[in-house]
C-alpha cells in the first residue's frame, strides 16, 4: 500500500495478505494494532489463486499487483516464491481479449442517450461521471491493458496513455464547470468507433437458467 511507496501517512491502512495452509473461507478484515491501521485479506493458497484468476479473467489485475510487490514476512519461502511466479506470469502475459463488445457498447450508447437529453445538472454531473469511467475502462481493455477499479483504474490509464486520460479529465471538468456535455460525447463516442459504434436496436443479454426463484 501506500506506507510501501513512502506515500504513507498517519490515516493510511496497511495492505497485508495473509496466505494459510487451509480456510474454511476467504475473508477480508480491517482492524487495528500498534497505531497502525491494516486491512487483511486471508487466504490459503487455492483461495488466493483462485481470487488473482478471477480477476484476470474480468480484465483486472490488483490482487496480483499487491502479490507481485509484496514483502514476504517472516521470510521468503517456497510458497511466496511460486504465488509471485502466478501473478508475474498473469502481468506479462496481460488481460485477455476481450471477444464480445456488445454490453459496454450498449451501456456506453444508452448512457450518452440520458446525457444528451438530461435537463437536471444534479442528474447531469452524475450520469457524466459514469459515462467519465466506462470509457476509461473501456479504453483500457480494447488496448489490451488491464482496467481497474477506483483510484487503480486511474493510475492505469495515466500510466498508459497521459494524452488521453488528460482528454477525459478535461471533458468531465467542462461538465462540472458550464454544463457542457459536448466534449465527453465527442470522447465517448470515439472510444465507442474503436469497438463497433454505437448499439441501439439489436441487442440481447441471456441471463443463466439458474435465476430463478420460486414464488412460494
Amino acid at each position: 500500500g501506500s506506507h510501501a511507496f513512502g506515500r504513507g501517512d498517519a490515516a493510511s491502512d496497511i495492505d497485508v495478505i495473509v496466505v494459510l495452509s487451509k480456510v474454511d473461507h476467504a475473508y477480508r478484515e480491517t482492524f487495528s494494532s500498534n497505531g497502525f491501521l491494516l486491512d487483511a485479506s486471508v487466504h490459503d493458497p487455492e483461495t488466493l489463486h483462485f481470487m488473482m484468476r478471477s480477476e484476470y479473467n474480468s480484465g483486472l489485475a490488483i490482487l496480483a499487483g499487491k502479490v507481485d510487490q509484496s514483502l514476504v514476512l517472516p521470510e521468503p519461502s517456497a510458497l511466496s516464491s511460486r504465488l509471485k511466479e502466478i501473478a508475474r506470469r498473469m502481468l506479462d502475459a496481460g488481460p485477455a481479449p476481450q471477444t464480445n463488445w456488445d454490453t459496454p457498447r450498449r451501456y456506453i450508447t444508452a448512457a450518452l442517450s440520458d446525457l444528451d437529453r438530461c435537463g437536471d445538472p444534479d442528474e447531469q454531473r452524475m450520469m457524466a461521471m459514469d459515462v467519465y469511467v466506462k470509457i476509461i475502462d473501456v479504453f483500457m481493455r480494447c488496448n489490451r491493458q488491464f482496467s481497474g477499479q477506483d483510484r487503480y483504474l486511474i493510475r492505469s490509464a495515466k500510466q498508459f496513455d497521459a494524452v488521453f486520460f488528460d482528454r477525459a479529465r478535461v471533458a468531465l471538468t467542462r461538465v462540472f464547470e458550464d454544463g457542457s456535455v459536448s466534449s465527453l460525447m465527442h470522447l465517448a463516442r470515439e472510444v465507442l468507433d474503436r469497438i463497433g459504434g454505437t448499439l441501439d436496436a439489436g441487442y440481447r443479454q441471456n441471463y443463466p437458467e439458474k435465476f430463478r426463484l420460486p414464488l412460494s
